[in-house]
């Protein structure tokens, strides 16, 4: 007979649910080393000399979907805290768009805060709970979405693709047997949000799905939504890294970070069309196909070492071109004041 270990067990077992301090906890020693070995704490902050703080945090996203060529990023605007919706609809059909829209704080990591709204009324009850900018976006329906990991050193050029990772966002199929609430705690990968997923599917959520029918729970592709990341670094090759090349190219003081992007197929990634590219990341990305669930922590933990070594290096060669990192004193104090002051407007 097979026990069933309740998830805030299970979840220990598996590295991808651990707490992000914890997971990198055993690699704090190695920053450490490579700050002593750059003379910075901050060495960082050099690697995207056009990023606040190298976007390791505070990052204006607004700021860096708009170094992108159009192209590659879906229409959208910065809407000033204080809008109402509106105000937010005219902007919406003065840049040639409607609903359904996707809208995020304007500085803020990890999908916190992210909502995908259908209608006039869900962005009216959205508004209600924020108070700070919002990045106001037309929603992309492409069926893949990525976060791809492209890295250039400035005096070399040397650059290359280093992570890819898919998503498989959280959804839950029907047998024709169980109601709606009870697939939803069959998932492993609900269990932290039922309360939100309750609320949002209010109306089915007693009601006994069909065979075969799959519900999308979650639209949103970050792991702390549910979202399931899978190992895409098989997608690697020379035409990927044209493509991103080509991408980058443009963005002056950016040489390392990821980009979230939704794409039509795969071949159009390859060929460089239907790309829309809904997030830019500094430092503070991470190569997320480690979450693999079938990724063993080991490799896990080389990956993440290579890739600090990355910054590291990258930092040091835009050092000799004379771009100084950003006093430690400063850094912290922005870190500061961006925890405190999102736990205020929270």
């Amino acid at each position: 007979m097979k026990i069933k270990v309740p998830f805030f067990l299970s979840k220990w077992f598996h590295f991808e649910f651990w707490p992000f301090w914890i997971f990198y906890f055993p690699v704090y020693g190695y920053g450490i080393y490579l700050a002593i070995k750059a003379r910075s704490f901050a060495y960082f902050t050099a690697a995207n000399p056009s990023m606040k703080f190298g976007g390791a945090f505070g990052m204006d996203k607004i700021k860096m979907i708009d170094f992108i060529n159009k192209e590659y990023t879906p229409k959208g605007f910065l809407s000033i805290n204080g809008e109402n919706g509106e105000a937010i609809y005219l902007k919406m059909i003065q840049h040639k768009f409607d609903f359904p829209i996707v809208c995020k704080p304007n500085v803020g990591e990890r999908g916190i805060g992210v909502e995908k709204i259908d209608c006039q009324q869900d962005l009216n009850l959205f508004l209600q709970t924020k108070n700070e900018d919002i990045l106001v976006q037309e929603f992309i329906d492409y069926p893949i979405e990525l976060g791809v990991f492209y890295h250039r050193f400035p005096i070399s050029s040397e650059d290359g693709i280093s992570s890819v990772v898919k998503k498989e966002f959280l959804k839950i199929t029907g047998n024709g047997k169980s109601r709606f609430s009870e697939l939803v705690h069959e998932n492993v990968r609900a269990k932290n949000r039922i309360t939100y997923l309750r609320k949002k599917y209010k109306s089915k959520w007693n009601q006994i799905i069909p065979s075969g029918i799959t519900y999308k729970l979650e639209p949103i592709g970050n792991h702390n939504r549910g979202t399931k990341f899978l190992d895409g670094n098989y997608l690697i090759n020379k035409r990927l890294v044209k493509v991103f090349r080509k991408i980058a190219q443009p963005l002056d003081g950016y040489y390392y970070g990821r980009f979230d992007l939704k794409v039509n197929s795969i071949e159009d990634l390859y060929n460089g069309n239907k790309i829309k590219i809904i997030e830019l990341n500094g430092v503070n990305s991470e190569p997320a196909h480690i979450y693999d669930p079938d990724y063993s922590i080991f490799k896990a933990y080389k990956e993440v070492v290579k890739h600090m070594k990355l910054v590291f290096d990258i930092s040091q060669e835009n050092r000799k071109l004379g771009i100084k990192p950003d006093p430690f004193r400063k850094v912290l104090s922005g870190l500061f004041t961006h925890l405190f002051t999102s736990k205020t407007k929270a």
